[in-house]
C-alpha cells in the first residue's frame, strides 16, 4: 500500500485565509521554517496509478489539479479516483466533496450516521446521496477495484459541528476513524485526524496499526487561548494535546510501528521546523507529516 499526504495541515491550511499569527505570516512570507499546508487529507494506492483519498478539505479540488498523479487521460474528464471516504462531519473536511460533485465518478462512503446527518441537516450535500454509501461499523469496503485495499471505519467520541448543532452529541455522529488493511501483505493504515481523548477503544485501534496518522492538531491543553483569549480549550474544541501526562505524545511514544502527526494548526509550534516541541517530539519516535509526503505500508 502506498499513502500520499495530499495535506497535513487543519482543513483550513495554514496559513489559513483569516490568520495573522506570527506563524501564519511567517508561512505567508516563504519562510522555510514555516511550511505551508493544505487541509489534511490521504490518497491511498496498491499501484501508483489509480487512488482512493480519505477526507475532503475545502483545498482538495486544487490539489488534485496540481498534481498530475490525478490527471484525467487527454481529452477525457475522467479522474484515477476509486473512493472517497469522509470521516467528520465538519464542513471543513469534507466541502471539497461538493466543489468536485459536477464531475465526480468515484464512490464516496462515511459511517451510515455521519452520512445521515450531513443528508439530513445540510442540503447541500444531498447533490452527493446518488454516489454515498453508509456503512455500519466495522463493516469491510473494498476501496479499488482489484479489492486489495479494505476499509474499515471505527467510532469516535467528539462535539457536533455548529452546523449541526441541533443533533445530539453521540459518538461516531461528527467523526470517525478509519483503517485500511492491505490484503495482500496483512499490513495495516489508521487515520485519525481529530482525536478528543484516548479511550480504551482508540487506543486499540491505534496499537493495531502497522502505521498511524494521529490528530496533531495542538500541542497543549490551553494554545486556542493564547493566542485568542476566550475561546475554547484544545479539548473543548474535540482535540486532545500533543504534551501533557494524558498527551497523545505519551501514548504514542511507546507503541510499535509508525506514528504520525497531522490536522496542523499553526498554533502548534510542531508545524515549525526548528522548533524545541517538534524536536522533542521526533526524539520520542513521533513523526510529523508534511505536504506531499509518501510512505510504503
Amino acid at each position: 500500500m502506498k499513502a500520499l499526504v495530499l495535506g497535513s495541515g487543519i482543513s483550513l491550511g495554514i496559513p489559513a485565509w483569516n490568520d495573522g499569527s506570527e506563524a501564519a505570516l511567517n508561512a505567508r512570507a516563504q519562510d522555510a521554517q514555516f511550511p505551508r499546508r493544505r487541509g489534511a487529507s490521504l490518497a491511498l494506492s496498491v499501484d501508483g496509478l489509480r487512488h482512493s483519498l480519505i477526507e475532503a478539505p475545502f483545498h482538495l479540488p486544487a490539489t488534485l489539479a496540481a498534481d498530475p498523479r490525478f490527471a484525467p487521460a487527454a481529452g477525457k474528464r475522467a479522474v484515477p479516483i476509486d473512493t472517497m471516504l469522509l470521516t467528520s462531519g465538519d464542513l471543513d473536511a469534507c466541502a471539497g466533496a461538493l466543489a468536485l460533485r459536477a464531475g465526480l465518478a468515484a464512490r464516496i462512503a462515511s459511517p451510515s450516521p455521519l452520512r445521515s446527518a450531513l443528508l439530513d441537516h445540510d442540503a447541500a450535500f444531498r447533490t452527493l446521496e446518488p454516489l454515498w454509501s453508509g456503512l455500519g461499523w466495522d463493516r469491510s469496503l473494498a476501496l479499488d477495484r482489484e479489492e486489495m485495499l479494505e476499509a474499515r471505519f471505527f467510532p469516535l467520541p467528539g462535539p457536533v459541528p455548529d452546523h449541526l448543532r441541533d443533533l445530539e452529541t453521540g459518538t461516531g455522529r461528527a467523526r470517525c476513524g478509519v483503517r485500511v488493511t492491505d490484503r495482500r501483505s496483512g499490513m495495516r493504515l489508521v487515520w485519525a485526524p481529530r482525536i478528543e481523548r484516548y479511550d480504551s477503544a482508540t487506543l486499540a485501534e491505534l496499537r493495531e496499526a502497522d502505521v498511524r496518522f494521529v490528530d496533531g492538531t495542538f500541542y497543549s491543553p490551553e494554545e486556542a487561548r493564547r493566542v485568542r483569549p476566550g475561546v475554547k480549550s484544545t479539548t473543548e474544541l474535540g482535540h486532545a494535546p500533543i504534551d501533557g501526562p494524558d498527551g497523545s505524545l505519551a501514548w504514542l511514544a511507546g507503541m510499535g510501528g509508525r506514528s504520525i502527526y497531522i490536522h496542523l494548526s499553526a498554533t502548534n509550534p510542531v508545524a515549525t521546523l526548528n522548533s524545541k516541541e517538534r524536536a522533542r517530539v521526533l526524539e520520542a519516535g513521533v513523526e510529523v507529516a508534511s505536504d506531499g509526503m509518501e510512505i510504503k505500508v
